[in-house]
């Protein structure tokens, strides 16, 4: 497993950054104070650091999904459905993913669409996998209510080397900057959803949503605590293959204020990647929307089963800041078999690389078996080539 340094800066409103607020359940390495962290990054710039990333999206848990995965002891494994796709996770020095299902607790029994409750399990698994960051800011964020987002919490504190962040049990806990360290580099990671399928939280802290003032404080704090800042943003229209208006407005805030880069979720297809250039001159990178990652849409089309890894390079000098070697790669989300048939027990659901998707896989596809959607790469590949912009692609 790549191992991991925190700092947890939390900073008061006013935004002086004096106190680092402790978090022993989810920091399994030692903990400095945000000046400490500030004097070891500038002794280290005298030489290039190189910090890898890779994200992926929506981690969207059907009930066929958790069905497959359970054991005959009654836990869930779902990590062979990822092996296709674990050595790019585990080779990156920071991998992020969307968790858009609440893992609210086993006690609540699991459920599906449209009020999710995902296994416990899922969390070690992705932590067995090589995940660091997880949104837990979706539309889905309060479907088992205040005590699925307590449980929540606690089954992600128990996951050493991991940041989870956008839910919140606290106040104090809302209010500090979630940062990541590798190498001597730090990383702001902040999540904001555009809202919670009409349930409204018990307590104003315990989500965070959009809002430009809410979005400025948090940025402008966690710029004086980290090198760079990773905003997830879940927001957009289900199923459409371009932002729309609301996208394009906070892309541009967050590029104003300094974001670096800022990973999209939601959509359920893949939106395009751009630089934007901000007020002061500054390049962000927006990757508008990744796609599903794992999931079994039942009423889903082929651009459902399409989604994207995105990498790239952290790259931090005395001289230079920037993000560099910005790559797409496709996936695929396979599982075959009839959405009706009850009997169908093993569904082979499995992400592919797009680049390792066969014609012979595409035809088993359940939307060529059982729908005749006529799913095929070719396809696949024309709508990737379509939405992403060509210089993502080589």
């Amino acid at each position: 497993m790549k191992k991991i340094g925190f700092l947890l800066a939390a900073l008061i409103v006013s935004g002086c950054a004096n106190d680092v607020s402790e978090n022993s359940e989810q920091a399994s390495s030692e903990i400095v104070s945000t000046s400490e962290a500030s004097v070891e990054s500038e002794d280290q710039l005298s030489e290039e650091k190189r910090i890898s990333f890779m994200g992926v999206g929506d981690n969207l848990i059907h009930t066929g999904i958790f069905e497959e995965a359970q054991l005959e002891d009654g836990t869930y494994d779902f990590k062979p459905m990822f092996e296709n796709v674990a050595n790019d996770i585990e080779a990156a020095d920071l991998a992020f993913i969307n968790q858009e299902t609440l893992l609210g607790g086993d006690e609540f029994g699991f459920s599906g669409y449209p009020a999710f409750n995902t296994p416990s399990d899922m969390a070690g698994n992705l932590n067995e996998l090589g995940f660091d960051l997880v949104n837990g800011a979706s539309n889905h964020s309060l479907d088992k209510g205040e005590k699925g987002v307590l449980n929540t919490l606690e089954i992600w504190n128990e996951q050493e080397n991991m940041v989870f962040t956008g839910v919140f049990d606290s106040q104090e806990d809302r209010d500090a900057i979630p940062v990541i360290e590798r190498d001597g580099v730090t990383f702001s990671f902040l999540a904001y959803t555009y809202g919670t399928n009409g349930i409204e939280p018990d307590v104003s802290y315990r989500l965070n949503y959009f809002d430009e003032a809410l979005i400025t404080q948090d940025i402008e704090r966690a710029k004086q605590v980290s090198d760079f800042v990773i905003v997830s943003a879940h927001w957009g229209e289900e199923h459409m293959l371009e932002p729309n208006e609301f996208q394009k407005q906070y892309a541009q805030l967050f590029t104003d204020l300094g974001v670096d880069v800022v990973i999209g979720t939601h959509p359920h297809v893949i939106q395009p990647i751009e630089w934007m250039e901000g007020e002061n001159g500054n390049q962000t990178l927006v990757v508008y929307s990744l796609g599903n990652f794992l999931s079994a849409m039942s009423t889903g089309t082929e651009n459902n089963m399409l989604g994207g890894m995105i990498s790239f390079d952290f790259v931090l000098t005395e001289e230079e800041k920037a993000i560099k070697n910005v790559k797409w790669d496709g996936i695929v989300m396979h599982y075959k078999g009839n959405n009706t048939d009850s009997t169908d027990s093993r569904r082979g659901f499995k992400i592919y690389p797009l680049a390792d998707y066969t014609e012979e896989l595409a035809t088993q596809h359940t939307l060529n078996s059982a729908q005749g959607n006529q799913i095929s790469k070719e396809s696949l590949q024309q709508t990737t080539e379509t939405v992403i912009d060509a210089d993502f692609l080589k």
